[in-house]
């Protein structure tokens, strides 16, 4: 019997669908998800309308098991390819990164990052579209990997303009709470970019028409009862249920229709598989065996796999005439359905299986198959070393992909199996990888588990300088999860490893990122000791550097013990130390102590007497150069710890002295920048970024030129410019690649993270995530700590995981109190109150928008004094009023809040929403948002009519 007839019912689905083709066509791209149980019809759905349209269709489709990042992408790829007949894709000055995606197009020339290989993807997709219109169908991405799932939002968002229709279906049943597809249609969801079809099961009508088109007679209503109690509905289960009854004999004519014979005891399967098992009885035994190999090798296969297993056409022939399996493209194959193919291999004898799965793995390995593919084989074959093999290699090809999650999960299955002892440093190789991607995806107790296997190895004991690696790599973990007391512990273990091994700068900065922790949890004594151990390393390794910052510490621990001149002494001397050496980011670290120190000695000191002590202190030095330098550095410093006042009359000090030079000036410039944007005066903002841009690329200063782009996209990015800000963020993080300056790269960082994570740029948000792991791995202090928590926070609201985000944002916040840096507070205890909101713990959000809506208040930070108002708005809770007077003036204004009345009042005055969005320091998203929310409350479909009806309830007179 041919199943393949037009799709019964599915009348609404179809003329969906119909009118997302029109779209297509019309030049408007979409993402429509096909949802339902399984054996409900979604791909049989899904092909006959493909098969009607006039658009260029190219389909991919997962299986089940491990399978390379991106491979639906990559097969819809090659598809084109295929039909195109070309051998090439035109992706521009993107080209040379194909091979990584399509090793048949030649060697991979140049190695690309996260960033590259999505934009790659991207213009390979839209080069698809330029010829026509065009349908890309992605079957069961309930069974695709990590890396696609990700990608499918951004390509979905970036596409939305060109006339591509993205398809896909998936099982309702097999996406358990955590799957990643989950996370793919919430994100979609959220930029409102998903048309979603859910598949129900077919009434009684329609399962008797199913009956009567399978068995090609009318039902009697007996029968029909009989297979729709059974089936609950489910076409598949209908189609076996019917099919094998009738091919079977079991059913005969009466008067009202095919019927069950009366009196007579005819089993009936109770499920699929059962109805699946009775038609394998009708099998000659070399159709069976060659089934058998088939179901082995999963849903679809090569014909040229199964004829070299048993070269039998006709047994192959039988199978494509009995409907088994379809032929899907020349010498290709696959299973009818999923559960068709479950129920056969689930018949087949667990030895037979083995013999099976070894045969398909040498073919796939014999043809150059992905080694994910070959794993899997290998597993099932009970051939744990070449398994072993596959899954390493499957590993490695994700890491270069950065599909991170694939990674850790390829080297997870290949340590399950791998004995202590056997291949001991390949072991440890794949260890050190797990516990890098573990990391990297947020999996802090696996990357611990993995690099303390790492560190009881004997090879790894046995060599002090690996040793300490490990010991540092544990370390920054320990730090992500707040254990400081192991935190310690394998700092002080990797700064004694590498002082055995004769590295005294790396057991300098050990020592010195223990110290610091040491001082942040008030063991002072402590932390003097070991600042003074990591002074006289750095000073054997020849590290000025590392002698400053030691210097500083130590100077600010003594100040704290009481011991004030001693300690003040201490850290002038290493000031003085990192002027003299040029060291700005050290100079920056110990004026920060200096001003700790003075406010800890006198408790009212402020921090710009200990400023213009170190100014004094170098022209005491007789250095006027080195002196501005100091006010440039003070400036900096004042900005961050939210003198902002203070900080802009120093930088005019700066600008207004006949013998400034420009490494001071440019310093002035980019502070006064950075004050303007965030006090919400773009004007000025631009005047002096742009300036200072001008100055600081042409002397080539790559620290402030870092600083420059995040100044400009936080400046984009408030002014409602989002495709600006994006790209001076990608520019910035190229950047902090290419140079060694954590300094300016932490704020930059945690400004770049929130933006990313804030639009769904789950990649990019990551990439933030990592480069602050490899920071903190090298430095450990507070502040890197706290902004790697914060964008870690940041990746877990993006995840929909707000209790994580919550603890990460917390660590955060606490840490940058202790800093005494109130703008990064103030953005941790902003998206701590959201992470909050998003918990539904709308009491402690209140709590600590209204922290972060006071530390803003309080540095004249009106872009997020207005942004975190708005958000307290929405949870009933304005700033500055009464809870009755404000329920009082919703009830007079049909429920407005006080934001909506205020953006109405603008509107009334004829203001568009970007001249509101500047006068009200808010993006012009937010305030589009506001004006369809009043449109809504108001029941008005034009703002004309809201003006009308503003008139009416006496919000203008």
């Amino acid at each position: 019997m041919n199943h393949k007839h037009k799709i019964i019912g599915r009348e609404r689905e179809k003329e969906e669908l119909t009118g997302l083709f029109d779209a297509t066509r019309n030049g408007t791209g979409n993402i429509v998800l096909i949802a339902g149980e399984a054996g409900m019809g979604k791909t049989l759905l899904a092909e006959e309308m493909l098969a009607r349209c006039d658009l260029q269709c190219f389909s991919g489709r997962s299986s089940e098991g491990a399978t390379p990042p991106y491979t639906p992408v990559i097969t819809i790829l090659r598809d084109y390819l295929r039909q195109s007949g070309t051998q090439k894709i035109d992706c521009g000055t993107l080209t040379p990164y194909l091979p990584c995606l399509l090793p048949e197009m030649g060697p991979v020339k140049m190695q690309p990052d996260a960033e590259t290989i999505i934009e790659t993807i991207i213009a390979a997709l839209a080069a698809i579209t330029k010829r026509t219109p065009s349908v890309i169908f992605l079957d069961d991405l309930h069974w695709a990997d990590n890396a696609t799932l990700h990608i499918l939002p951004v390509i979905a968002e970036r596409m939305h303009t060109l006339p591509l229709l993205i398809i896909g279906t998936y099982r309702s049943d097999e996406i358990p709470r955590g799957h990643q597809l989950r996370r793919m249609r919430t994100e979609l969801r959220r930029r409102r970019l998903l048309y979603e079809i859910t598949i129900e099961n077919l009434n009684r009508d329609q399962t008797a028409q199913l009956i009567a088109r399978i068995t090609g007679a009318t039902p009697a209503p007996s029968f029909i009862d009989v297979i729709y109690e059974k089936t609950l509905g489910v076409p598949l289960f209908i189609e076996e249920l019917s099919g094998v009854l009738f091919s079977r004999h079991r059913l005969m004519e009466t008067d009202a229709g095919l019927a069950i014979p009366e009196g007579e005891d005819v089993p009936v399967p109770e499920s699929i598989r059962d109805a699946v098992l009775l038609r394998l009885d009708g099998l000659s035994e070399d159709a069976r065996n060659l089934l058998y190999l088939a179901a082995a090798a999963g849903i679809e296969f090569d014909f040229t796999m199964l004829t070299d297993f048993d070269a039998n056409d006709e047994a192959l022939n039988k199978l494509i005439e009995r409907n088994w399996i379809v032929e899907i493209a020349p010498g290709r194959g696959a299973f009818r359905h999923g559960l068709i193919r479950e129920a056969v291999y689930h018949e087949i004898i667990w030895s037979k299986r083995r013999i099976l799965h070894r045969h398909i793995a040498r073919h796939l390995e014999s043809t150059g198959a992905p080694p994910e593919q070959t794993a899997e084989h290998w597993l099932a074959a009970n051939e744990l070393h070449s398994a072993r093999s596959a899954l390493l290699k499957s590993a490695e090809r994700s890491c270069g992909l950065h599909a991170y999650r694939d990674a850790a999960r390829a080297a997870h299955r290949a340590l399950e199996n791998w004995k202590e002892g056997e291949d001991e440093e390949l072991r440890l190789q794949t260890l050190e990888r797990l516990a890098q991607c573990a990391q990297l995806n947020g999996q802090l107790a696996d990357a611990v588990r993995a690099l303390k296997e790492v560190i009881e190895s004997p090879i790894v004991k046995n060599n002090d300088r690996r040793y300490a690696e490990s010991q540092r790599s544990l370390a920054t973990v320990y730090g992500l999860q707040g254990t400081w007391e192991q935190y310690l512990e394998a700092r002080n273990a990797a700064a004694d490893a590498y002082k055995k091994s004769g590295a005294y700068g790396e057991a300098a900065t050990e020592w010195l990122s223990a110290a610091s922790r040491n001082f942040g949890m008030n063991n002072v004594q402590t932390a003097i000791e070991l600042a003074s151990k990591a002074y006289e390393l750095s000073v054997e390794a020849g590290r000025p550097d590392l002698q400053a910052r030691s210097l500083g510490l130590k100077g600010n621990a003594l100040a704290a013990s009481g011991k004030f001149d001693e300690g003040i002494e201490t850290v002038h001397t290493g000031l003085s130390l990192a002027l003299h050496h040029n060291i700005p980011e050290a100079a920056s670290d110990v004026y920060k102590r200096l001003a700790d120190s003075f406010e800890v000695a006198s408790q009212f000191s402020s921090a710009s007497k200990a400023y213009h002590s170190a100014y004094n202190y170098c022209r005491n030095q007789g250095n006027d150069m080195l002196a501005q330098l100091c006010l440039g550095c003070m400036a900096y410093v004042l900005f961050r710890t939210g003198e902002w006042k203070q900080c802009g009359d120093i930088c005019q000090e700066v600008l207004n002295d006949p013998k400034r030079f420009e490494g001071s000036v440019s310093i002035a410039l980019c502070m006064l920048a950075f004050v303007n944007v965030y006090r919400g005066t773009f004007r000025p903002a631009r005047k002096y970024l742009k300036k200072c841009t001008e100055l600081v690329r042409k002397m080539n200063i790559e620290s402030l030129i870092m600083a420059c782009l995040e100044g400009g996209a936080i400046l984009d990015e408030l002014e409602g410019n989002d495709d600006s800000a994006t790209h001076h963020y990608f520019e910035l993080m190229d950047l902090r690649e290419k140079i060694d300056d954590d300094h300016y790269a932490l704020p930059a960082l945690c400004s770049a993270v929130t933006f990313f994570a804030t639009r769904g740029m789950e990649k990019e948000a990551m990439l933030c995530s990592k480069a602050l792991a490899d920071m903190a791995k090298h430095s450990g202090n507070i502040e890197n700590l706290g902004v790697l928590a914060y964008a870690l926070g940041e990746t877990a609201l993006l995840n929909k995981n707000p209790k994580e985000a919550i603890r990460q944002f917390e660590q955060a916040s606490d840490h940058f109190e202790k800093l005494e840096t109130p703008l990064e507070r103030l953005k941790a205890e902003f998206r701590l109150g959201v992470a909050h909101k998003h918990n539904d713990d709308h009491k402690n959000a209140i709590i600590h928008l209204r922290n972060a809506y006071n530390i803003a208040k309080n540095l004249g930070c009106r872009p997020f004094a207005s942004q975190i108002a708005d958000e307290l708005d929405t949870l009933g809770e304005p700033v500055g009023e009464q809870r009755s007077p404000e329920a009082a003036s919703r009830a007079a204004y049909n429920g407005l809040t006080r934001r909506q009345v205020e953006i109405l009042r603008l509107i009334t005055e004829g203001l568009t929403n970007r001249e509101i969005a500047s006068k009200l320091y808010l993006s012009p998203r937010t305030v589009e948002m506001h004006v369809a929310n009043i449109l809504d409350r108001l029941n008005c479909r034009s703002r004309i009519e809201a003006v009308r009806k503003a008139e009416e309830i006496g919000i203008v007179g």
